[in-house]
């Protein structure tokens, strides 16, 4: 009975464990390794790229992790095709939204 209840109290804190797992850094490393060919990736401004700019892109309300997750995740004709884990995407995602001002 005990193992239910302390499992029970430690269930949100397991569920909510995977979106704090998130790593600016590695974001940034990520972005810089795979999206800066295309993308501005930095917060500061320099030559525009082919894409628009990731501080643009966080800048969007309607900008969400998920969307970005998902859409990192899926092939885009004109982005290249590195296949990306969950959590690569996540961090990418992550790292973006830090950019919101």
């Amino acid at each position: 009975m005990r193992r239910a209840i302390a499992f029970t109290m430690l269930l949100p804190i397991l569920i909510a464990a995977p979106a704090a797992a998130e790593d600016l850094a590695h974001g940034r490393q990520l972005a810089e390794r795979w999206c800066a060919a295309c993308h501005i990736v930095a917060a500061e401004p320099s030559k525009f790229r082919r894409a628009r700019p990731f501080a643009a892109i966080a800048a969007r309300e309607s900008v969400t992790r998920d969307m970005l997750v998902q859409f990192l995740q899926l092939p885009h004709a004109t982005m290249a095709n590195n296949p990306l884990s969950a959590t690569d995407a996540a961090d990418i995602a992550f790292y973006i939204l830090s950019l919101r001002k």
